[in-house]
């Protein structure tokens, strides 16, 4: 109570002072009448707040007249002790103006200053001109005050002053006679004594502070309008109650306002704002107009008439009707939008600049607006709001510092990055500055206009490009597109170097990144998508910005949002600093690691510019992560740097490494036919045209897209599920970089595998050949390798990958060591195993045969080796180009099973059935083992039976064979391998002629063996002896199709029947062509060496042979002999079976001797020995002999004859 006491003495204190200077005057019925001068609220709220007949509106009565007569008695007792020193002159009075004769004055006639402690004298109050005659009965102005004020309002002078001054739009509808006499009233009131000897009584404790204001002279209109500009450092309620009241009178005139007209007079003079001359008051209430002029040339005035200018704008920012072209151009527009704000506090200039752009905004009050936040712009203190809300941290946070010039320190731009850098390092700032922050970042990229370094460097840009948009952040976007060097421009940077970095300033001040609504552009564009795919994430911290970018793939994305998201991201990309969240989580890392800034702001440093570098940097070390390394980036730090590089992968220029120095090629090469977003693609398919610098970037990027799958845009599309499905374990442990992809790889051609994935992953893997460093894992296992024994060969994956295999094949082949270390060798498979999988992955194959391609497997679909095995088939029809480089692949992959990709995909599941034990190298002759068994997998059959086709063309794909046969190749048939050439298929001629010894048991021991095999495995597949399918291909078509195509059906599990079928046509005498009976005589002749290259027979006579034959040891021939033995004795019971299938092969042996043409001179002699004709043939003999010899003798004497000189010698 005793509070509420002090305050309303106090007041009423107030109000007595205010009435001695007539700011209120006294009723006949003792009733007080406020001007209400500085009115919270609308016009009309105002004009009905004063007194009606003596009564307050809205107040009991009894409760009036209560308040009503104790401000009558103090005012009462006031005015004994007020002296009427100065009258307020009307025109034309000039000479009646009364002085009391007590108070001192200067030539000037102007009071001279008196001290407040000098007693006044207390006389009557003599009346005079001015206190006798109001404003609203003066000839001048009784038309407009009856026209334009309310009755209640005409007996209170300044209730007068304050209708005509404020209700009216600038004195429009007033005459210039009236506009001077409020002008001179209010120009003499400011020289009143009286007004200061009140300012020294209310404001006491303040003028001790304040002592600039305390040596100024009373009487000359200074001490107030001092008293104003200080008004921050007054903390006296009833003084700064005061001062409000005073204010409205002080800046309607720039010549009341202190200091102002003597700092601003060249400039008012250069720029036409107006004349300082006494006789320029034709006007006089529009000289408001004339700070308005200075103000719309700030950035052009001097220092010190800059600094009195945004000194009284920010006077001026507590109360809008302060500024009075403001005040009067928005008077209606605040009636319409800001109608329930009330003064005080900046709140309806807040309110206004919120609907600065709303389409019922006067264009009047949007360009005053505009020029309000200009000022603000420039200092910051000219917002009311910022500055109280945010006074604590600014002095907190020192972002004031003696160090750097006031004109700098008190600039909007410092203080919001002053104010960012400490949130961006963790510490807190109150809430209420937060949000004023907000809203000044919100107006800067709501209008252009206020960032003056935008519109100076960037006009030309805006005229030609943006002229015909609204600023409401459309101008502003409209320029980042510009900056964007797209396929629309032909990708050329439209936007010019100075403007394009005053845009990124802006941005910067904005802090665009860190909050979507401050932009209120992306805010209208994005809002209806944020209301549903980000509903639940909380705005503020980038947290918004996060979730657009996830998401910016998503259908339901309006395009007009990914298009605003992009033009901000294009900026964010180029600078660490402005991803809040990067920023938040890197920057201690960064400083460490990466050499960034120590701070996000630091206006004392001058250093060059490393934010694009940063990042990079991070994600370096990011990929190279070394646990023994000290400097390692946090945890947290590698999850943000991948989850940027994440989301900045959907497109080109969101990659500043490879945009900058790409721009020529994107405009040569993918400009027309490239879908957005696609960019990378296009320039990874044009890599060897690209520039030297452009294709160092975009070899560096598709690396990193190997290593992070996430990266590669089009594959993350539609492999998303597919990596979920096949590769969630990866994923889930973090493995080391390039495991995803390889997983993915390894699950191409499964049958749950999208066919979109599928392509994608092909595309990566078709990209990864032009440069073995686009294959992480490969690169990080062969650098060495490849240095050391590939170093001529480029970079070219597809070169590297031959030349190692190259390596690995010749110490193989040799049984010499390993040049190629393990870990290379192990991925070194995995590459040549997909290399295999379609021959777009294998270049040199592809190049080689493109022609045979078309020409023989166009109808073949690609993957999974098929086109190779077409080419297979047809490998007797392909150019020699082909069938070379075809032999080569074979070969290698006869040399290890594993980078066979048709028969360990094919036959996965037998491998791991039959042959987990088996070296991944050698499978292939372990499942032949298998093959024959009735759970064996057909289509693993039929992949191991054609791959047995292939290696019988050819020793040399049989690895085995090979080795164990070298000798006896060289001892028996080095002949037909020098006839050949060694670059092609030798079409089993080099095993056919390993057979003639075979049967005649002169092979090496493991040689035998080999071939054996072979002998046996193609007695049941005639597709395997490659000479008698050739040889007898005719009477195949034409006396066995039947068998074949049983053959064919059984997917290599033959029985032979072909070559039975050939047995039995021979027999009957059907086999017309010398060739195929030659190969047929062979197959018999070959199965009476050993009875297991023989499989029918064998199968037949399998307990026969163990029963009567177990301790006859192998080949040679020697069970074969051991059963014809039996047969022939009559005492061991063969079983019906066998004994019936070995005569039926005794005669064909017997019918084969006899047709069979000698192959030796040992044979031949033999049949003539044998022969029933023998004598006849005997005598041919001898006859041919004798003849010889008689014409020998004869032309011998003929041809050697000797002269006689020679012969006696």
């Amino acid at each position: 109570m005793a509070t509420y006491r002090r305050v309303f003495r106090a007041e009423n204190m107030l109000l007595v002072l205010l009435c001695s200077v007539g700011l209120f005057s006294i009723s006949n019925s003792d009733g007080l009448r406020d001007n209400n001068f500085g009115d919270d609220g609308p016009v009309q709220r105002r004009q009905n707040s004063y007194k009606d007949d003596g009564k307050l509106v809205g107040q009991p009565r009894a409760q009036v007249q209560q308040g009503q007569g104790a401000r009558a008695q103090l005012v009462n007792r006031r005015k004994q002790a007020v002296d009427d020193n100065v009258v307020h002159a009307l025109p034309g009075d000039q000479s009646e103006r009364h002085i009391n004769p007590e108070v001192p004055f200067n030539q000037n006639r102007v009071p001279v200053h008196i001290p407040p402690q000098v007693p006044r004298s207390r006389g009557r109050i003599r009346p005079t001109l001015a206190t006798a005659l109001k404003l609203a009965d003066h000839p001048a102005c009784r038309d407009e005050v009856h026209q334009h004020c309310s009755p209640s309002l005409l007996s209170n002078k300044f209730a007068v002053l304050d209708c005509l001054q404020n209700d009216r739009k600038g004195g429009d509808e007033i005459t210039p006679e009236c506009q001077h006499v409020i002008w001179s009233y209010k120009r003499n009131l400011t020289l009143d004594i009286r007004l200061d000897t009140a300012a020294f009584d209310v404001c006491k404790d303040s003028m001790e502070k304040i002592s600039e204001c305390q040596r100024l002279p009373a009487g000359n209109g200074q001490i107030i309008p001092c008293l104003i500009e200080n008004k921050q450092n007054v903390t006296n309620i009833n003084c700064k109650s005061f001062l409000n009241k005073m204010s409205s009178i002080v800046f309607s005139d720039y010549r009341f306002i202190y200091k102002f007209a003597d700092k601003c007079s060249k400039p008012i003079e250069k720029y036409q704002c107006g004349r300082v001359e006494e006789s320029d008051d034709k006007i006089p209430m529009k000289q408001g107009s004339t700070i308005q002029c200075l103000e719309e040339h700030i950035d052009e005035l001097d220092d010190s008439c800059k600094h009195e200018i945004l000194r009284m704008a920010e006077l001026q920012s507590d109360d809008f009707h302060n500024d009075r072209p403001l005040f009067f151009a928005c008077r209606e527009d605040r009636e319409r939008f800001c109608a329930a704000t009330r003064a005080g506090n900046g709140e309806v200039f807040k309110c206004l600049f919120r609907n600065k752009f709303h389409k019922d905004m006067s264009r009047e009050c949007r360009e005053k607006v505009t020029t309000r936040q200009k000022l603000i712009n420039l200092d910051y203190r000219v917002s009311h709001s910022l500055a109280e809300a945010c006074r604590h941290d600014i002095r907190s946070y020192y972002c004031r510092s003696d160090q750097l010039p006031m004109e700098k320190t008190s600039m909007l731009s410092h203080i919001l990055l002053c104010l960012e850098d400490v949130h961006r390092r963790g510490q807190r700032l109150r809430p209420e500055c937060m949000a004023e922050m907000g809203d000044m970042r919100h107006s800067l990229m709501e209008d252009y206009q206020l960032s003056p370094e935008v519109v100076r460097n960037c006009h030309m840009e805006i005229n030609e490009h943006c002229d015909s948009l609204e600023r409401n952040g459309k101008t502003l976007h409209c320029l980042m597109d510009l900056a964007r060097p797209n396929d629309r421009k032909q990708y050329k940077r439209v936007l010019g170097d100075t403007c394009l970095r005053a845009l990124k300033d802006l941005i910067k001040e904005a802090d665009v990144a860190e909050d979507f609504r401050v932009d209120p552009a992306l805010k209208e564009a994005c809002q209806s998508f944020v209301d549903v795919s980000c509903r639940d994430i909380k705005p503020g911290d980038a947290h918004i910005m996060g979730c657009l970018m996830d998401k910016l793939d998503s259908e339901k994305m309006p395009d007009e949002c990914k298009e605003r998201l992009l033009e901000i991201q294009y900026f964010v990309a180029r600078d660490f600093k402005l991803d809040a969240r990067l920023y938040k989580k890197c920057y201690k890392d960064a400083k460490q690691l990466c050499h960034a800034s120590n701070d996000w702001y630091d206006p004392n440093t001058a250093t060059t510019d490393t934010g694009p570098l940063v990042l990079p940097c991070l994600y370096s070390r990011v990929k190279h992560h070394d646990p023994d390394d000290e400097e390692q980036v946090s945890k947290d730090c590698a999850l943000e740097v991948k989850r940027v590089m994440k989301q900045r992968a959907v497109s080109v220029e969101l990659e500043p490494r490879v945009e900058d120095k790409c721009l020529p090629d994107l405009a040569r090469f993918c400009t027309e036919k490239t879908e957005k977003g696609h960019e990378i693609e296009c320039l990874q398919e044009h890599l060897e045209e690209l520039d030297t610098d452009c294709q160092e970037a975009v070899g560096n990027f598709t690396e990193e897209e190997d290593e992070d799958v996430t990266l590669d845009k089009i594959l993350m599309e539609e492999c998303t599920r597919m990596i979920i499905r096949f590769c969630q374990e990866l994923v889930d442990s973090e493995k080391e970089a390039g495991e995803v992809m390889e997983c993915l790889i390894k699950a191409k051609r499964h049958p749950e595998m999208n066919e979109k994935c599928a392509a994608g992953i092909e595309h990566h893997q078709i990209t990864s050949l032009k440069d073995y460093r686009f294959s992480h894992k490969f690169k990080e296992a062969c650098k060495k390798d490849v240095m050391t024994y590939c170093k001529s060969k480029g970079k070219s994956k597809a070169a590297v990958v031959s030349c190692l295999s190259e390596h690995v094949r010749n110490d193989t082949l040799i049984d010499d060591d390993q040049r190629i270390s393990r870990q290379c060798k192990k991925q070194l498979k995995f590459e040549l195993l997909q290399r295999a999988e379609t021959i777009a992955l294998d270049p040199k194959l592809k190049r080689a045969c493109e022609e045979d391609v078309t020409r023989l497997c166009s109808n073949v679909s690609p993957g999974s080796s098929q086109v190779k095995y077409c080419l297979r088939k047809y490998h007797k029809e392909l150019s020699r180009p082909c069938q070379k480089m075809l032999f080569k692949r074979e070969e290698l992959q006869s040399l290890d099973n594993s980078v066979d990709y048709r028969l360990m995909t094919v036959c996965k599941r037998m491998i791991k059935h039959y042959c987990h034990d088996a070296e991944p190298e050698h499978v292939f002759p372990c499942l032949k083992k298998f093959k024959h068994d009735e759970d064996f997998d057909p289509d693993c059959r039929k992949v191991i039976s054609k791959r047995q086709i292939m290696q019988n063309t050819d020793y040399r794909l049989n690895v085995r064979l090979r080795k164990s046969c070298s000798q006896d190749i060289e001892k028996f048939c080095i002949k037909v391998v020098h006839q050949e050439k060694q670059d092609e298929f030798f079409e089993g001629k080099v095993i056919n002629c390993l057979k003639i010894p075979f049967r005649k048991t002169r092979l090496s021991r493991g040689c035998e063996e080999q071939i054996g095999l072979v002998v046996k495995s193609a007695a049941l597949d005639y597709r395997q002896d490659p000479v008698l399918a050739g040889a007898c291909k005719q009477e195949i078509v034409e006396l066995c199709k039947n068998e074949a195509q049983a053959i064919s059906d059984a997917d290599g599990n033959g029985k032979g029947e072909v070559e039975e079928c050939l047995k039995l046509k021979m027999q009957q005498g059907m086999i017309k062509h010398h060739a195929c009976l030659v190969q047929v005589i062979r197959l018999l002749v070959e199965g009476k060496a050993d009875i297991h290259v023989d499989p029918l027979l064998h199968e037949t006579c399998s307990l026969d042979l163990h029963h009567y034959c177990a301790d006859v040891a192998r080949g040679m021939g020697r069970q074969m002999s051991c059963l014809l033995s039996a047969l022939e004795d009559r005492s061991i019971r063969l079983s019906k079976k066998c004994r019936k299938m070995l005569s039926e092969r005794v005669e064909l042996w017997e019918y084969a001797a006899k047709v069979a043409p000698p192959e030796t001179a040992k044979e031949l002699w033999d049949q003539i020995v044998g022969s029933p004709s023998r004598m006849y043939f005997l005598g041919i003999i001898v006859a041919v002999i004798l003849t010889m010899f008689t014409v020998g003798m004869c032309c011998g004497r003929v041809t050697k004859r000797v002269s006689a000189s020679a012969k006696n010698k």
